[in-house]
């Protein structure tokens, strides 16, 4: 099964067997890391596998889940790198998850004493072969329905149909859905939903969700044969919205062969 069919299948998983994963797919999950391409490529980034198998690694953070393995994901600090973070890490999810292994994204939660120079610990994904169902049924998935996340401007048609189903199973922090999507036939003007109680690590979380629905974008486009460019389009960061701020513009149309 490829990543798109991933997208329909994988849940976060929050339980998990004290079971040692086999050390070539452990590299080969982080080799598999390291060529998916970036949302922004002038962003250096890295990541490492901690192994918590005896339990004893040092995790922080309100919502950490014991987990026999980490992935953590280090960035530099430029603009957009958490949307980047994002982008990057739920190919590799969905991947983990085509290889029988469950995940779940950890907000605000931090592997003490794992440093590096240069870049920032942005995000930790607790993952291990899971105690619970693997995949889920995407029927049950509570996701609003796409009515709510879109104003659609002109009639759409099965491919980007498709493409938006996929974004609307993105996962996101609290499962809260923070995009919203005006739609014509070729393009998806895409916003971010305002933060009723705004806090660096609400906004942090919100933007790490906003790049996650970006890779579900491109990877639903990619598997209905569809080119898609992410452009931000100045007159539309320059202009002011009620209720959210925009981030890019998707545009969308059929490969030419």
């Amino acid at each position: 099964m490829n990543l798109y069919q991933m997208i329909f299948k994988r849940r976060s998983i929050r339980k998990f067997k004290k079971e040692q994963i086999p050390e070539q797919l452990l590299k080969d999950i982080l080799y598999f890391g390291n060529c998916v391409l970036k949302l922004h490529a002038d962003i250096s980034v890295k990541m490492e596998i901690c192994d918590n198998l005896d339990g004893h690694l040092p995790v922080k953070g309100l919502w950490k889940v014991e987990a026999p393995y980490y992935l953590v994901f280090y960035s530099e600090e430029k603009e957009g790198y958490l949307t980047n973070a994002g982008y990057i890490l739920e190919p590799i999810l969905l991947y983990m998850t085509g290889k029988g292994i469950g995940s779940c994204y950890l907000g605000n939660t931090r592997i003490t004493g794992h440093e590096m120079e240069g870049v920032k610990q942005v995000v930790a994904v607790a993952f291990g072969y899971p105690k619970t169902l693997l995949y889920r049924d995407p029927a049950t998935a509570k996701r609003l329905p796409l009515k709510e996340l879109c104003v659609f401007k002109e009639e759409i048609g099965e491919p980007m149909k498709n493409i938006l189903k996929a974004a609307r199973l993105s996962p996101s922090a609290m499962n809260n859905q923070p995009w919203r999507f005006i739609v014509y036939h070729d393009r998806i003007y895409i916003f971010a939903c305002r933060e009723f109680l705004p806090s660096a690590p609400l906004v942090s979380m919100r933007d790490i969700s906003i790049g996650i629905m970006l890779s579900h974008l491109t990877i639903a486009a990619e598997e209905m044969w569809m080119n898609i460019k992410l452009e931000a389009e100045e007159t539309m960061l320059k202009k002011s919205f009620k209720s959210g701020t925009y981030v890019t513009t998707a545009y969308v149309k059929e490969f030419n062969c």
